[in-house]
């Protein structure tokens, strides 16, 4: 059986967003105006899964899916590289249905400012801002990050928040990037590759020389490739299976 360290399992049990113990899985209920359930871990034991299948049905999920779940999540999705795993998933009913890389980058990078924009560490609560923008998920992150001094802001001239990037929302021992977010009227100005550098800066300061930043779609690579040395990449897929009034397709 896999089982988490202690203290990723500590952090994984704490609001918000709270994940729920399975024995030594994890499960996360839909989020509010979901019907997708999230097996965030999975030991590998049948009994397990049986029992995270039989929660989610309860509480009204139509489909399970093997990772996450986002804004609390132990991995973005199932290492591609772990054919037993895969297999072992496959094998209960999952099926494959989208894929994206976790990124594995160097924090040497200086801060570069934007015209017109401001970056810096916030300590105010802005996450209706960030949920009314990005949803549920990135707000969890973001609150979580908060707590860390791992939240930054970038604001406009008249004050007004144009977008907002974090670090150590998750996984906060590991040096993990993200999430990060610019409003559509602010795109194209360079907020988000301001956003970047000034969190990528801050994480080496807390001496992580390298950072991961998960979740990253293939066309977005390229953003990151531009500022900064990526050092590794995890092919990760988002496995998930249709739950009927049995718990199986």
């Amino acid at each position: 059986m896999a089982l988490i360290d202690a203290v990723t399992l500590a952090e994984k049990l704490r609001p918000p967003r709270a994940l729920t113990a399975v024995g030594a899985s994890l499960f996360a209920a839909p989020a509010p105006g979901s019907t997708a359930a999230w097996m965030a871990w999975w030991s590998g034991a049948a009994d397990e899964l049986a029992e995270v299948t039989a929660r989610a049905l309860a509480a009204g999920a139509t489909r399970l899916v093997a990772g996450g779940p986002p804004g609390n999540y132990v991995e973005s999705g199932v290492d591609a590289a772990d054919v037993e795993r895969v297999a072992a998933l496959t094998g209960h009913g999952f099926t494959v249905r989208g894929e994206h890389v976790d990124l594995q980058v160097r924090t040497d990078v200086a801060p570069r400012a934007a015209p017109g924009v401001t970056v810096a560490r916030c300590d105010d609560d802005v996450d209706e801002t960030i949920r009314a923008a990005f949803g549920d998920g990135w707000a969890w992150e973001s609150a979580r990050a908060r707590e860390h001094g791992g939240l930054f802001t970038a604001r406009g001239d008249d004050g007004g928040v144009l977008g907002f990037a974090a670090h150590s929302g998750n996984l906060c021992h590991r040096g993990t990037f993200g999430p990060i977010g610019v409003l559509p009227a602010a795109r194209g100005r360079g907020v988000g590759a301001a956003l970047s550098r000034v969190v990528l800066a801050d994480l080496r300061a807390r001496g992580f020389v390298e950072a991961t930043v998960p979740w990253v779609a293939a066309e977005t690579v390229g953003f990151y490739g531009s500022m900064v040395t990526i050092t590794a990449r995890t092919r990760r897929l988002t496995l998930a299976r249709a739950l009927s009034g049995t718990g199986w397709p």
